[in-house]
């Protein structure tokens, strides 16, 4: 996945410093969407849209997904422009995020057979019980997963995150650091009644994204992942709401 051009900086401290770059990088993206989300929450108030609404969960959804794809490409701009590798899609890249969308399911599912098999109450993310009580929010995300969720996670977590780690690791390492990142950066959305029920969770968004990773370094096309990430979080929705409403 690394460009002929670009060097693959492999010493210690190289690695170290790829580390600490990448932790700064979801650091920041984090932060400018905490903040971000301040003035947006006294525009959503002074024209009566309550946070915990319907439209008040999308308009939030969307600002970090959008924050995060932001805070990437303005990091790319300025250190390394060939961390977002985005082509126009193929038929193979096409085919390849089907065969993501499949791998991705199959992974949960698996992963979910695993935990049950073990007696492990898995974690749920907090949209899950939100949508519980309003399932017409589901059919709004299932377009947004694949226009912000998908693109806007990928591009910091495999474009930012693991394209700057391969700048020093070899593909394996880049796509495990990244993966776990990605997961413990799902800690606060999850719901659960045990510190074993979260770990479940962050498990087992860590081996997706290894699954997307893998994607990624394999046809160098975020379009790919993003695509893959997108339609899988949509198949979820909308079996959710069908589960939901009968």
């Amino acid at each position: 996945m690394v460009p002929n051009n670009i060097s693959v900086r492999r010493g210690a401290r190289g690695r170290l410093r790829s580390i600490g770059v990448v932790v700064l990088l979801i650091a920041a993206a984090l932060t400018v969407a905490g903040v971000a989300v301040v003035p947006l929450l006294f525009v959503l108030s002074a024209v009566g849209i309550a946070r915990d609404s319907t439209v008040g969960y999308i308009v939030l959804i969307a600002e970090q997904q959008l924050v995060f794809g932001l805070v990437t490409v303005v990091y790319a701009i300025y250190t390394d422009v060939d961390l977002i590798a985005v082509r126009w899609p193929s038929l193979r890249s096409i085919g390849g995020a089907v065969v993501g969308v499949a791998l991705l399911l199959g992974a949960s599912q698996l992963m979910g057979v695993l935990l049950s098999q073990s007696g492990i109450s898995g974690g749920t993310n907090q949209i899950e019980r939100f949508a519980r009580e309003r399932p017409r929010l589901l059919l709004y995300l299932i377009p947004i997963a694949i226009v912000l969720i998908g693109p806007g996670e990928e591009l910091l977590f495999r474009g930012g995150v693991q394209g700057r780690l391969r700048r020093s690791f070899t593909a394996v390492p880049a796509i495990v650091l990244a993966s776990m990142l990605f997961g413990l950066v799902h800690v606060p959305a999850v719901v659960a009644s045990s510190a074993v029920g979260v770990g479940s969770y962050v498990v087992t968004t860590v081996v997706l994204g290894l699954v997307l990773g893998a994607l990624y370094e394999h046809t160098d096309n975020l379009l790919v992942p993003a695509l893959a990430h997108g339609v899988y979080n949509a198949i979820l929705f909308g079996a959710l709401y069908v589960l939901l409403v009968g």
